[in-house]
């Protein structure tokens, strides 16, 4: 796996003071890119851009702590020599050093998805990619760090992680964490010793044949557990043929918890507690205000259900999940 952080760590800063000087590294596996170190101590990506795609026009921006520059003229300090080459050169220009190892994180996903010789197509999407991601960083997180690391555990625990990542919702605000197909799949979690979770009406009453299952899930924070970083880096080992799916999922983390950014360390659950209280339910079986018996003026219905009368699935993830992915 790339190691673009100790890679940037170990570059010096380069001797030419220019805002256009860099002392950088070819990325390995992709050595038309470079990750680079500027006179401001600050890591970019360096994305190289062929002949034929160099009158090709993307803006040049500087927003969220990202500045973006297209076809410049780069001075290249590597290993004692000097050279100049056109780049598109998406650069973090903040203090921030979580920040900083988000950036760098960030460049050792994208890098697979742009390929040694990226279209401009490729080269525009892995710019908005950066803008948007960086932006939401500066948002107020979507969803708990509790409810993100379920999520991510139920993926971590998966035999076909990817699936699951194709799976997963695009934005935290939609009503499922998961949907494959006709079947809904949603991650509940408590902090408790009951399994005491709090539900839509739609997140309960299926619609248009659909099946909806409920994960419960009961956690403890605990200092030797796993944090959200750790299971990022336990489902990346398993992602290593699909690069798109390790996009979406690096990306929806960090655009999940926006300025928590630097929680992903910080905060950690027991994961035997998790595995071993792992328990799923159909929609049918959980206590609900049925949709007959609300009012058609009521929207946005929520409710707290406690599920210790609800009868559980005798059957594993992959089994329940199998039936609606396998042809996937």
């Amino acid at each position: 796996m790339l190691d673009l952080k100790g890679i940037y760590e170990n570059l010096p800063l380069p001797k030419n003071q220019n805002s256009n000087s860099y002392s950088a590294k070819a990325i390995k596996g992709y050595e038309n890119h470079r990750i680079a170190k500027n006179n401001a101590n600050n890591p970019s990506l360096l994305i190289f851009i062929s002949e034929e795609n160099q009158d090709f026009i993307i803006a040049n921006q500087n927003l969220f702590n990202i500045k973006v520059s297209h076809n410049l003229r780069c001075e290249i300090e590597s290993e004692g020599k000097v050279h100049h080459n056109n780049f598109s050169v998406v650069s973090y220009i903040g203090q921030n050093n979580d920040v900083k190892d988000l950036f760098l994180s960030t460049c050792q996903i994208v890098t697979k998805s742009l390929g040694q010789n990226p279209s401009n197509k490729q080269i525009k999407h892995t710019v908005n990619k950066f803008i948007e991601l960086f932006k939401a960083v500066k948002e107020t997180p979507r969803n708990s760090i509790q409810g993100l690391w379920c999520e991510l555990f139920l993926i971590e625990q998966s035999s076909f992680p990817e699936k699951l990542i194709t799976g997963w919702h695009s934005i935290p605000e939609e009503k499922f964490d998961f949907s494959f197909g006709k079947l809904r799949f949603e991650v509940k979690s408590s902090a408790s010793e009951s399994r005491i979770h709090n539900f839509s009406s739609r997140q309960l009453n299926p619609i248009n044949d659909t099946e909806i299952i409920i994960a419960s899930i009961l956690v403890s924070q605990n200092v030797a557990g796993f944090s959200i970083n750790d299971l990022l880096s336990r489902i990346n080992n398993k992602l290593n043929d699909f690069p798109k799916q390790k996009e979406k999922l690096h990306l929806l983390v960090y655009s999940t918890l926006g300025i928590d950014v630097e929680k992903v360390n910080q905060i950690k659950f027991d994961p035997e507690l998790a595995k071993s209280s792992l328990q799923f339910y159909h929609s049918i079986n959980i206590p609900k205000i049925q949709d007959i018996n609300i009012p058609k003026e009521v929207t946005n219905l929520t409710f707290v259900s406690n599920l210790l009368n609800s009868t559980p699935i005798d059957s594993s993830l992959d089994e329940l999940l199998n039936p609606y992915i396998k042809d996937n």
